[in-house]
């Protein structure tokens, strides 16, 4: 495992130590949205409320693992963000956006960022032992199956902004923080949660015929078509294999055809034959869409490739040292040190300015799956 051993150290002793002098903005507080080519600071940029999320829960499990003293990071950058995006404009819920200043720039209630506030809380929960965060996250949850529940299952989009496409993407962002919260708090009740989206993913999410993860529907589940046809994105397939692992361990039950299917769907039409590294999207039969590769792609290919290894599948681990080397060598070598190229194009050319903060997250995810797999 060369290139996975060396993944995971350049994160513990190069990328924490230079996101922890880098993410923090010094002129108005919170998180930096990205960083310059050479690490500088971007200012002036829109804030996403879901990038601070994934900040605050990148230092929390960071500290908690004991690779950098993140602890006020995590409990600071909670704070500062619910003062700004916490119902700001006295309506429930976190609002979509902030300029760099802090000031609401778009007040839409999105579900995909709502599940990182949910998942920053699971892991502030666990770093400080304060309830406030568990009554907070059951607020949200109460809040979402009031105002964001949908007749056809499942939740709507936003409330305020677009509706459609409905995508698949969010809910399983919403299953990844609901074992978050059994895993810090030993609940149950978030693991019935998770199967409900479980149920999304068996019933309409996964094609089955053709095996692979559908991302945009209509009102009803239905998939929705572009002019080059069903998109596929190859990253997304590949997280659902490392999730679909994650929920067998807490106990329960779950088929392991979907994982097995996703990854080789994955493996057949995902993989960019000139590069080897995984494209961003595709058509269901394998024809390039986004042909490119993002960082986070690479990613979530090798957690799935280690997840594959600790249910026993033959020729995982291989994949996985695959997967780490593509992830070196097209992301995380050609940058400044504690950095990476977070895009490059179908031909492996460089086409990222800048380094984007959200990434930080998947790259952080990596790590716990290698501690995981010994």
């Amino acid at each position: 495992m060369i290139a996975i051993d060396r993944y995971a150290e350049w994160f513990k002793a190069t990328a924490l130590p230079f996101w922890q002098q880098r993410a923090w903005d010094p002129q108005s507080g919170g998180f930096l949205e990205s960083v310059n080519l050479d690490g500088s600071p971007v200012f002036g940029d829109s804030r996403r409320v879901r990038t601070q999320a994934r900040q605050v829960y990148v230092f929390a499990r960071s500290h908690l693992a004991g690779w950098c003293n993140g602890h006020d990071l995590a409990v600071d950058g909670y704070a500062l963000l619910e003062q700004r995006a916490k119902a700001p404009d006295g309506q429930d819920g976190w609002v979509h956006r902030l300029t760099d200043t802090g000031a609401v720039e778009s007040p839409i209630r999105d579900l995909y960022d709502h599940t990182f506030i949910l998942l920053a809380q699971a892991w502030l929960f666990r770093l400080t032992g304060d309830a406030r965060y568990r009554h907070e996250a059951d607020s949200l949850l109460a809040y979402l199956d009031r105002e964001f529940a949908d007749p056809a299952g499942g939740y709507a989009e936003s409330l305020g902004g677009p509706q459609l496409p409905r995508r698949q993407n969010p809910h399983m962002h919403f299953f990844e923080c609901m074992l978050a919260w059994h895993e810090v708090s030993g609940d149950q009740s978030y693991l019935d949660r998770a199967e409900a989206v479980l149920e999304l993913l068996g019933s309409y999410f996964i094609d089955q015929a053709g095996g692979y993860l559908v991302e945009f529907f209509d009102r009803t589940w239905r998939p929705d078509e572009s002019d080059d046809g069903i998109v596929v994105e190859p990253g997304h397939e590949l997280e659902w294999v490392w999730l679909l692992d994650a929920y067998q361990r807490t106990g329960r039950s779950v088929s392991d055809e979907m994982a097995t299917r996703l990854f080789q769907h994955a493996h057949e039409f995902g993989l960019n034959r000139h590069t080897g590294f995984m494209m961003s999207a595709s058509t269901s039969a394998g024809r390039p869409i986004e042909g490119g590769s993002r960082t986070w792609v690479q990613t979530e290919w090798l957690r799935g490739a280690l997840a594959r290894h600790r249910c026993g599948a033959s020729g995982a681990l291989a994949q996985a040292e695959v997967a780490a080397t593509q992830l070196l060598k097209w992301h995380i070598d050609p940058a400044i040190r504690g950095g990476w190229i977070d895009s490059v194009d179908a031909r492996g050319s460089q086409t990222a300015d800048r380094i984007p903060a959200s990434t930080f997250y998947h790259l952080l995810g990596v790590v716990l799956d290698v501690e995981k797999t010994g």
